[in-house]
């Protein structure tokens, strides 16, 4: 069964400042510190067309070998990005990210179909809590989340 996650983020800027900047790997690395270790990741920011397998440590000790990343679609003149991502535990992993100005605000929204099996209850909440955490740790003003069935 496949869950649909929303997170979305307020945030002050420009559109196309973030959402450039969402694009380099290193923006996620440090995004993601404390909680999760990359190998395997690129210097260079993220392409259309390209396939990444990194190898994912989770709070130092949980790891995940083989996680692929494989950038569907990159289009920065609508600032979006749409990747196909699977491991050994989680069958899809589809993650649609927008970056849109609202106002004079900035609305950042992470659109995530999951499906892990019999994990994906659990799953879907963990997803949810790491969009949450980056949105946190990059200073969102507002984060709202949902969970649901997807389709």
């Amino acid at each position: 069964m496949t869950t649909l996650i929303t997170v979305t983020a307020l945030y002050d800027g420009s559109a196309d400042a973030i959402f450039r900047e969402a694009m380099n790997f290193s923006e996620l690395v440090e995004a993601m510190s404390g909680l999760a270790a990359y190998e395997g990741l690129p210097e260079e920011p993220a392409k259309e067309g390209e396939t990444y397998t990194v190898d994912v440590t989770m709070w130092g000790f949980l790891k995940t070998r083989g996680h692929v990343m494989h950038v569907e679609t990159l289009d920065y003149e609508n600032r979006i990005i749409q990747s196909r991502e699977h491991n050994p535990a989680i069958k899809r992993w589809d993650h649609h990210l927008s970056v849109q100005p609202l106002g004079e605000k900035v609305l950042w929204t992470d659109r995530i179909e999951l499906d892990a099996g019999w994990r994906t209850f659990g799953a879907a909440r963990f997803c949810a809590y790491v969009y949450e955490r980056r949105h946190k740790y990059r200073k969102a003003l507002e984060i709202t989340r949902s969970i649901g069935k997807a389709g």
